[in-house]
Order: structure tokens, then sequence, then C-alpha cells
């Protein structure tokens, strides 16, 4: 079972499937800005901001692991 989500992860968003470019963990759920690294445990990943390979970025609760 995944218990991270990292650079590379594919992921469903309401703009499509994407790969995660990059991401930052956030002090609480709803920042907008955070600490820059490379994964996070997937139960914090409502902590975190998404940025997408399809140019978008997404909150963590926006965010849906996908399988494979």
């Amino acid at each position: 079972m995944r218990k991270f989500i990292k650079i590379g992860t594919k992921v469903d968003t309401r703009w499509g499937e994407a790969k995660v470019t990059g991401l930052e963990f956030c002090e609480k759920a709803g920042d907008k800005e955070g600490i820059r690294t490379d994964r996070c445990w997937l139960q914090d990943k409502d902590r975190c901001v998404f940025d997408l390979d399809n140019g978008h970025w997404a909150y963590g609760y926006q965010v849906e692991v996908m399988n494979g």
C-alpha cells in the first residue's frame, strides 16, 4: 500500500489526470505556500499544495492518488 505522494506520482484532479512535478508542505490545510519538498505522507496530503504537469496546481484535498 502506498504511504507517500512524491514527485512523479500520478494523480486525478478536477483538471484530469496529471503527474506531480512539485509540492510544498504547509503549516496548515488551505495555506498556499509552504516548504518545498520531494514527498509527503499520504495522510498529510491535505496540508500540501501540488504543482502538476498539466499546468495547474491543486490543494491536497483536490488530489486523489491513482493506482499504478
